[in-house]
């Protein structure tokens, strides 16, 4: 198949992409079909995990362009590589490490460039609130979408090596389990690299709250 109409495929109905996470045995059906080159099974597994992976691509490169490319390039190096997976259900695993792999190298010797924030990317981050201001005033709710981007810049100025895990726990949702699989790295490496990224948010929403008392 050539990349041209394989990138066609790739393209999900209506620009849109569906995030709920299919069943084990789901998985593995169409992870198995997808080996056997069964494009539509592709397809699926795409339309599941498209917008997880460019999500995630935004947060660690900042920049819509570059992450609608390095999201291109994961699922075409996903497709290509796709004999080589050897266990199905850790098909999201393996595909985070293809999408983090291509950041680290696209990024390599230099730091990402981060673009402002913008009103739609601020509304992912309303959940974070509670995380940082559990019990918020209703003055502090007032000034919440200001606090969103202050929470997105925080996430945003973290080191590379905070910011992958804490992205993939506090916006991904995934388990520290998985996320220690992703970025090859022991449990308590993980869990004590989230632990210090919370901190650094949480610093960072104080200052702004301090600000407006």
């Amino acid at each position: 198949m050539s990349e041209k109409n394989r990138d066609k495929k790739l393209e999900t109905k209506g620009g849109k992409s569906l995030s709920s996470s299919p069943s084990g045995d789901h998985l593995t059906e169409l992870v198995s079909k997808a080996q056997r080159g069964e494009v539509d099974a592709f397809q699926n597994l795409y339309e599941i995990y498209s917008r997880k992976i460019a999500n995630y691509l935004f947060r660690m490169t900042g920049s819509r362009e570059e992450s609608e490319d390095l999201a291109q390039d994961t699922f075409i190096q996903a497709y290509k590589k796709l004999s080589s997976l050897r266990e199905p259900l850790k098909f999201q695993s393996w595909l985070f490490r293809i999408a983090q792999n291509n950041v680290f190298q696209k990024y390599r010797g230099r730091q990402p460039v981060i673009e402002s924030i913008d009103q739609d990317d601020l509304t992912e981050w309303s959940e974070l609130q509670q995380l940082t201001t559990p019990q918020m005033e209703p003055e502090a709710a007032a000034l919440s979408v200001e606090l969103e981007g202050v929470i997105a810049r925080a996430i945003s100025q973290l080191p590379e090596k905070y910011r992958t895990v804490f992205v993939l726990s506090a916006i991904q949702r995934i388990s520290y389990q998985e996320i220690s699989e992703i970025v090859k790295r022991s449990l308590a490496s993980v869990k004590s690299d989230i632990h210090r990224a919370r901190i650094v948010v949480r610093e960072k929403v104080k200052e702004y709250m301090s600000g407006h008392k």
